[in-house]
């Protein structure tokens, strides 16, 4: 109590003098503000960890993990890969503080280095909500197909999405991004590895397709279809399929598509390029070439933007 009582004194008897000082400062026109700056200590910059410093905590960290570890009781009936996937699992719970702490320091480090070669400090970006932009076009990703995916397949599945939302999320005006059929595994997954997905600004809905949007209104994105898409419309919401599978089902969200009675299209790659292998894309791919095509207004640019080279793109108009 005493602590408290003296530092809420010494807080009191601050606010006293300054407010003597503004009034001194209005009554004989000097600027007692100034003065007042001048002798208090400059601010100093937050220090830096160094590396060592970093290490040694990582290393603190994995020496508590294999104590951890071997208190834990794991289920007895649990098999060899089972425990390995539930070390895993844990491992990445247990280090998670540390390596939030070592990204922060990585930004800090850059910010200082910027700050030290005279360059301004980067600002951070305006976020635009989904209910203020003035982008209303509709895309979603489909995650109904959970059960032919792998615990593999998932995790890579969950990854994408993240991703989408990250492109999504730093647009000037971000489009309408919708998740559906959002359970099961994959559900399960961005439960345990996506920490704070369930804030993200992003319409998250359990219900089937079908259920949320008449069938008139859907145009599915599938690299199987006859139909080119040249440009989109708010009226309707084009869907990318949430699905990894290595072409183990080939066609399939195209099957999907034309049995629910939706409508599809594929992007327009082959008007503009020729690909050395399939055009079946990964799921940000396919969201980041409709992000490049809004800001850009070109299917040309946008493809060429996203498309990474192993996939050997090349213009049919060079």
């Amino acid at each position: 109590k005493q602590c408290i009582n003296a530092e809420y004194g010494q807080h009191y008897f601050k606010r006293i003098n300054l407010s003597l000082m503004m009034a001194t400062s209005d009554a004989d026109g000097t600027d007692t503000k100034r003065e007042k700056d001048k002798d208090e200590p400059n601010i100093t910059q937050p220090t830096l960890l160094s590396q060592d410093v970093l290490d040694a905590e990582w290393k603190k960290t994995q020496e508590d993990f294999e104590q951890f570890i071997e208190a834990y009781e794991f289920p007895p009936d649990i098999t060899k890969s089972g425990k390995k996937k539930l070390t895993k699992k844990l491992h990445f719970e247990f280090f998670k503080k540390i390596r939030r702490k070592i990204e922060r320091e990585k930004l800090k480090r850059k910010k200082a280095d910027r700050v030290s070669e005279g360059q301004p400090a980067p600002k951070r970006a305006r976020i635009t909500r989904l209910s203020d932009s003035t982008c209303k076009l509709r895309v979603a990703v489909d995650c109904s197909y959970d059960d032919l995916m792998t615990e593999k397949d998932i995790a890579k599945l969950t990854k994408q999405i993240q991703r989408c939302y990250t492109l999504n999320r730093h647009m000037n005006q971000p489009l309408q991004f919708h998740l559906t059929n959002l359970q099961g595994k994959t559900l399960s997954r961005m439960d345990d590895c996506i920490d704070g997905y369930k804030n993200w600004d992003v319409h998250i809905r359990r219900e089937a397709l079908a259920d949320l949007f008449p069938a008139s209104d859907v145009v599915y994105l599938c690299a199987e279809s006859e139909n080119t898409l040249t440009e989109f419309t708010e009226d309707k919401i084009y869907v990318i399929g949430g699905f990894v599978d290595h072409n183990a089902h080939k066609g399939l969200a195209y099957e999907r598509a034309v049995g629910a009675g939706f409508s599809h299209a594929r992007l327009p790659i082959d008007s503009y390029f020729t690909m050395a292998t399939r055009k079946v894309l990964t799921v940000c791919h396919v969201f980041e070439i409709v992000k490049h095509f809004v800001e850009l207004g070109s299917w040309e640019r946008a493809i060429k933007a996203t498309i990474p080279s192993r996939k050997g793109l090349e213009s049919k108009n060079d």
